[in-house]
């Protein structure tokens, strides 16, 4: 690991990483906090300012003893409008600890901008072809337009109440939603702008929680 960190400094030119982030992991590694230990050291040393985990997407409960640890300074979340379970603990346990949360996923891979319909396909080799195999594509846009109706009056487009949604948990530190294009980076950049979603708003929106679980083949 420590072998690891210099090859990235010396790629990045640079003698400090401002955070290095596990990606992802895993419950049984809990454990073992050796890997945490020698990133601490490096951390002394300088080379790293920050230490990071990404959670596992079907277990994010796992890194919650990491945080009450004191092992991580940040911890990278899936939490959007269908998931939601985050709120229920994970989220509260970084308020207590002190720990960043950066959201990944707020926009549930795309279904969450609005643009897909219950045809859209994707090319052989994008992951997103697995991720909405079978039904599943037709079942989330039908979720998502459900969204609409209560965007009414907020101002807000559904990918817009999308990121105002996750920022809007305390404990959320910031979001990185995907973007290809220039004007989506412009458009994500100008949601910190937009006023804040009203109690009544947020729980309203709520109400769209999904709970999927593991997402088997035409589920």
């Amino acid at each position: 690991m420590r072998q690891n960190i210099e090859e990235r400094l010396r790629s990045l030119g640079t003698d400090t990483i401002d955070l290095l982030q596990l990606h992802t992991w895993t419950r049984a590694w809990n454990r073992n906090p050796q890997p945490f230990a020698l990133l601490r050291t490096l951390q002394k040393e300088g080379k790293i300012r920050a230490i990071g985990v990404s959670t596992p997407e079907h277990d994010q409960n796992s890194v919650i003893d990491l945080m009450r640890g004191g092992w991580v300074d940040s911890v990278q979340v899936i939490y959007n409008l269908f998931e939601q379970e985050p709120a229920a603990e994970l989220l509260p346990v970084a308020q207590e600890t002190g720990t960043a949360i950066i959201v990944r996923v707020a926009f549930d891979e795309g279904v969450l901008t609005g643009k897909f319909k219950e045809d859209t396909t994707f090319p052989d080799g994008d992951f997103r072809q697995r991720y909405f195999q079978g039904d599943r594509i037709r079942r989330a846009v039908q979720r998502a337009a459900a969204i609409e109706p209560d965007l009414v009056g907020t101002g807000l487009t559904l990918p817009e109440a999308a990121l105002k949604f996750a920022l809007a948990h305390p404990a959320v530190s910031t979001v990185i939603p995907g973007m290809r294009r220039v004007s989506q980076a412009d458009a994500n950049c100008s949601v910190s702008e937009k006023p804040n979603l009203t109690d009544v708003q947020l729980k309203r929106l709520q109400r769209h929680r999904w709970n999927r679980g593991l997402w088997y083949p035409g589920k």
